[in-house]
């Protein structure tokens, strides 16, 4: 049997119709795959272990907070996870999963539909937007931005394949973008400006009723947020809301990690091409990018994540840059075209896939050199969930521990990092878990008499008043268990 040349491959791909879509959904499910088995049994992903997992096993616990917090995806997951009665942790990461894939036909499908692409081009499109680290980082933690996400340009896709909007269609169009904007507050802003711009720029009477409706629903959806929406309001009009964290130097270098890269091809994508109502939230994100320059020093108005979302829609023109470069000859590496489209998507598969896989101390992933800038924003792996992998596996041994009589009496208290808060609600029996912004101040007070405090190797150690004895009760590689007395 003759062996099928590479040629006879891309021309196989080229006048498929349903292979296409089944390669670029495999590429997505296999690369979100990865950073779950590799981390197994431990999840990743910071909100993974201290909101949607805690969430899911006592919903009912937490309905009242969470019922003002945009519940719909995690109502999903609660209700997938009942409806099967299988595992939370199950549920969650196979939920990720798939909505990463479905994200990525998608993308795949804007370059066929939108951007006239063939389905080598769209194949490369999806793929280079799948590496980048905006959307790989997305989906680490924020599953339901990644799940907004994933709609919002659905949305837009479907918008702009539609002229004009008949009366069935605005229902369906309605319909679509009210389940997007109750799944994320910030997704949900993004939308709504995006849809009163663009019923502005086509003129179109139907898609200026979709915008009115989808903007009072997400209105009326802020209502119950009001309190967040008017804390971070009182953060940006206060001269004492100063957060080391967002200064200028940091969010300079989280938007050059995410974006220096992409602009130049971007800006020839978003200049070449016709996407007008991608490029309204593009813009949109770019402002809300650089907020910290009318209030800097803030994290009111959350320019770390307006960054993150910025670079997601910049990579799609960022993709489609390097096509038109490519198919005009100004980017020609290599006599074959299909070389060039390689030797172009190659280096972003191995950034990508160092950040999807990579230990937390390795040398291969170089988004560890600007650690000192960009950490507090997010991981610098996806194999982290609020803690590293192996001070996941300690930190279990510690609650082994912890959760022995003879080691701590039930009903005792343990002081510990926020960061802790999800391992300690899953794991800890009949034990309270304690935590503040500033554990220091916290045992000032004296309000306790005894406690547990559980120190973190990698992290600063709580300044323990000389109000308590203290007595190393437990020590393991990563983590020191001390018994405090307050002296009467």
């Amino acid at each position: 049997m003759n062996k099928v040349s590479k040629l006879q491959i891309v021309d196989i791909i080229r006048s498929s119709k349903k292979y296409p879509y089944l390669i670029v959904f495999s590429i997505a499910i296999v690369l979100r795959l990865v950073p779950e088995i590799l981390a197994f049994p431990y999840p990743v992903g910071y909100d993974v272990i201290n909101y949607y997992l805690p969430v899911i096993k006592n919903f009912e616990q937490y309905w009242s907070t969470i019922s003002n917090q945009f519940p719909l995806y995690v109502s999903l997951l609660y209700a997938i996870s009942q409806v099967f009665h299988a595992n939370p942790r199950l549920v969650i990461s196979s939920s990720i999963v798939l909505v990463f894939g479905l994200f990525s036909l998608v993308i795949f499908s804007i370059g066929r539909n939108l951007l006239r692409l063939d389905n080598l081009q769209s194949i490369f499109l999806s793929v280079f937007v799948i590496f980048q680290l905006g959307v790989l980082r997305t989906s680490w933690d924020l599953h339901k931005d990644m799940f907004a996400l994933a709609l919002t340009f659905f949305s837009l896709l479907f918008i702009s394949k539609t002229p004009k909007l008949s009366k069935n269609l605005i229902v369906v169009t309605a319909g679509l973008n009210i389940v997007t904007v109750l799944a994320d507050r910030m997704i949900g802003l993004l939308l709504s400006v995006t849809l009163i711009g663009s019923s502005i720029v086509k003129r179109d009477k139907g898609l200026a009723m979709v915008a009115v409706i989808v903007v009072v629903i997400y209105g009326l959806s802020i209502q119950g947020n009001h309190d967040n929406i008017g804390y971070n309001l009182k953060m940006a009009s206060s001269s004492n809301s100063y957060n080391e964290i967002y200064n200028p130097a940091n969010l300079i270098v989280l938007f050059l990690v995410m974006n220096a890269i992409l602009l130049p091809s971007g800006i020839i994508g978003f200049i070449k091409s016709k996407l007008i109502i991608f490029k309204i939230p593009l813009l949109i994100s770019m402002i809300g990018s650089f907020t910290w320059i009318i209030i800097p020093n803030t994290s009111a108005f959350l320019p770390d994540r307006w960054i993150v979302i910025f670079s997601i829609f910049l990579s799609l023109f960022s993709g489609y840059g390097f096509i038109t470069l490519i198919e005009n000859k100004h980017l020609t590496i290599s006599n074959r075209k299909l070389n060039n489209y390689l030797i172009i998507i190659l280096p972003f598969i191995f950034l990508g896939s160092a950040f999807a896989a990579s230990p937390n101390n390795s040398y291969f992933n170089i988004y560890g050199a600007f650690h000192q800038f960009i950490g507090p924003y997010g991981p610098i792996t996806m194999q982290y969930n609020s803690i590293s992998l192996p001070e996941s596996r300690s930190l279990l041994s510690v609650i082994n521990w912890i959760n022995n009589d003879t080691n701590t009496p039930e009903g005792s208290v343990i002081l510990g990092s926020k960061h802790l808060r999800g391992w300690m609600e899953l794991e800890l029996i009949e034990r309270s878990f304690l935590f503040a912004d500033n554990n220091s101040k916290l045992l000032d007070s004296d309000s306790y008499s005894e406690l547990y405090l559980l120190e973190i190797k990698s992290r600063q150690p709580t300044r323990i008043p000389g109000t308590y004895l203290q007595e190393l009760s437990y020590k393991n590689n990563e983590f020191s268990v001390f018994k405090l007395k307050l002296i009467e």
